[in-house]
């Protein structure tokens, strides 16, 4: 884990938008050609400024904001088994890539499943250090934005207007993954302070909401209600940040500062249809709340 000090900047959905130059690199064409040469030929080369760059402005984008949006990093017209490799290579500069469920797959490509893109995905993070989505095809109608919130903004808010709800998020609780990848058994505060001064969150509402029908403890009446203050809180359009993602464009978050989730779109099927290459990676050899 990363202890040394960050300078984080807790935002709202509106403070995220006018600071964009912070997070947000666009490549060029031909920044773009370099890079993917050496990463489709396993080895750097020309391209060896441009990936001096990347690695420079993403550290202190997530440092800042907790992710790093890059636009223009691949060409969507290539393979996709050619562009998931090249970027399996290129992320070896932020972590070691680790399965996301427990058949092992090191990536996926999420999509529309029977129908399930209508339903809008809540707010959470995944277990893992950092979470890689590569667009390779952005909703042809619209919608499917990703959704992003601020452990820093959010844990501000709540402390100054349910201090005794905050209490409550600040202490452990208990997040049954039985059957998936990662640890089976998670007990973490879901908003707490981490070593390095930034405010971390871990957060599943299903998961968490659904452990005590696997032998995990009851929850309380307070802990109910600061579900809810937390939710109401996220679902605020000033909190709540909508990314829209062109084709080609790569988003990393770090999980213990920033949750994310999904708009509602209607998908369009064949080559049309929204398509998002998924990366976990982590940092050490294993991953902590």
């Amino acid at each position: 884990m990363n202890e040394r000090a960050v300078a984080e900047i807790g935002w709202s959905s509106l403070e995220l938008e006018a600071r964009r130059q912070l997070w947000s690199l666009p490549l060029g064409d031909e920044e773009r050609r370099l890079l993917w040469a050496d990463a489709r030929a396993g080895r750097w080369g020309a391209g060896e400024p441009v990936r001096e760059r990347l690695r420079s402005f993403t550290r202190e984008s997530i440092d800042a904001v907790g992710l790093a949006h890059v636009a223009n990093l691949v060409d969507p017209a290539q393979p996709e088994q050619e562009i998931t490799e090249a970027l399996a290579f290129l992320l070896r500069d932020y972590g070691r890539i680790v399965p996301q469920n427990g058949r092992g797959d090191l990536t996926s490509v999420l999509r529309d499943q029977d129908g399930d893109g209508n339903t809008e995905l809540g707010f959470h993070c995944d277990t893992c250090d950092l979470l890689v989505l590569l667009c390779l095809q952005p909703a042809f109608h619209g919608g499917g934005l990703t959704k992003l919130a601020s452990a820093r903004h959010v844990h501000d808010l709540i402390g100054r207007e349910r201090p005794d709800a905050l209490a409550t998020l600040c202490q452990d609780w208990t997040f049954d993954r039985t059957g998936r990848a990662g640890p089976q058994l998670v007990v973490t505060p879901i908003l707490y302070p981490r070593k390095d001064g930034t405010i971390g969150c871990y957060y599943q509402t299903r998961t968490v909401r659904s452990s005590p029908d696997r032998g995990g403890p009851e929850l309380t009446d307070r802990q109910w209600e600061a579900l809810g203050v937390l939710d109401e809180v996220l679902y605020r359009p000033e909190i709540a940040f909508g990314l829209p993602m062109a084709a080609g464009d790569l988003l990393i978050i770090r999980n213990s500062r920033v949750l994310h989730g999904r708009s509602a779109y209607v998908d369009e099927p064949g080559r049309h249809a929204r398509r998002m290459l998924r990366i976990w990676l982590n940092e050490g050899e294993t991953w902590t709340p």
